[in-house]
This record gives structure tokens, sequence and C-alpha cells, in this order.
């Protein structure tokens, strides 16, 4: 399962462009909610190809697009994409029209040192890309416990998510922004008590790798 989400407002943001592969079938579902040429943001949470693979598609396709990261992602994406990458500083909230979208500097979580994770305050919904990653088709939004089966995932690839004391810090301030949903790159998004989920998130994954919270 791979989401990317668009955020309709006076200025639309795109969080995550999916694989170059992809880029169609992105493109289409873009299409098929506005017109690709209103994008005015794209952003993306890590460097890897099903985060941010088709972003030079995109830069192609509309040419005020403006790519939008925290310092260390716009740093590795200055390499990689055809137009600066603003650099948003940790806890900058980006206005929209109706919508705000705090971008938060979360390194190693999910993955890797430029990751970040994004808060639309507006709705009270959480982007957190690898997180809760779920093998095999699911629903688009749910309110069933995702803990368990993104738990699942994880046993079966122990160095997924880099676990160590950086990760109280993180989740101490996910939590604290008492999401009212969670939507995840590879998992549905889901509506059931967020902040309880990422708890129980975080007390797993340090329990898998023998650790104290």
């Amino acid at each position: 399962m791979f989401a990317q989400f668009l955020i309709r407002d006076d200025q639309p943001l795109l969080f995550h462009t999916g694989a170059k592969r992809i880029y169609d079938e992105t493109l289409n579902g873009v299409s098929r909610l506005i017109d690709p040429k209103q994008l005015r943001y794209v952003s993306w949470s890590h460097l890897e190809g099903d985060e941010c693979g088709a972003l030079n598609n995109f830069l192609q396709e509309v040419p005020q697009l403006e790519p939008v990261q925290c310092a260390v992602g716009a740093r590795y994406g200055a390499d990689f994409f055809d137009r600066p990458v603003s650099v948003l500083d940790d806890d900058y909230v980006l206005d929209l029209g109706t919508r705000k979208l705090r971008f938060m500097a979360t390194p190693h979580v999910p993955h890797s040192w430029d990751a970040i994770c994004a808060y639309e305050e507006t709705t009270g919904t959480l982007l957190v890309s690898d997180l809760f990653t779920m093998f095999g088709a699911q629903p688009a939004v749910t309110g069933h416990d995702i803990v368990e089966p993104s738990i699942s995932v994880l046993k079966s690839m122990p160095d997924y998510l880099p676990v160590g004391p950086h990760l109280n810090h993180t989740f101490d301030r996910l939590e604290a922004l008492q999401p009212r949903s969670i939507a995840g790159h590879h998992a549905p998004t889901f509506i059931g008590d967020a902040t309880q989920a990422l708890r129980d998130l975080r007390g797993e994954l340090f329990r898998m790798h023998g650790m104290t919270g």
C-alpha cells in the first residue's frame, strides 16, 4: 500500500509524490480532485523513491510548484531535484488557506536522518509516513487497531525502524499534538484514539529491542 496525500486549499499541497513508475497513476488521482496546475507546494517525509521518486515529474508538470522540506531534507534534495527546495524551520506552520500544515523534523523516525512528520492543525491529521507500516491490501480508512499489524511487520524486518533514545523525544512531540487521525504512507488512515496508538507503538518498539522508554 502506498498513500499520497493531497491537501486541497487556496494553495494546494501534495505530500509524497509516489515512485516515478506510478507517476501517471498519482497524477490521475490528483486530477480527479483538482487541476494539477493549481498545485502550489510539494513535500515528502524522507528521500526514498516511494516518497518522492516522481517529484521531478511533478516539477515539469507544474511550473509554479515549490518543493518544501526541513533543513536536512532540503539539503539532500539539492542533488536530486530540478528545482531548489525551500527550507522550513522545525515547527514551521505553512498557511495553505484554511489548512495549516506544521513541519516537524523527526530524524530517524520513521527512518533516515532527513525524516519529517507533518501535522495538519485544522483537521488534527498527523502525517507519519512509514510509521505503522502494514503489508498487503488495506482499506483507505480504518478505526481498527493499527499497532498489532504494524508490530507484526516490524518483527519480520527488525531494522526497518531504528530504535534508540531519540524515539522518546520524537514520540513525546507527536503525542503532545493529540492528533485526531494518523495518516500513514503504508497503512490506512486511522481515525481511532491516535494518541494511544502512538503510545502503544512506542512501547512495543522499546519492548522488541529490550529497551525501556
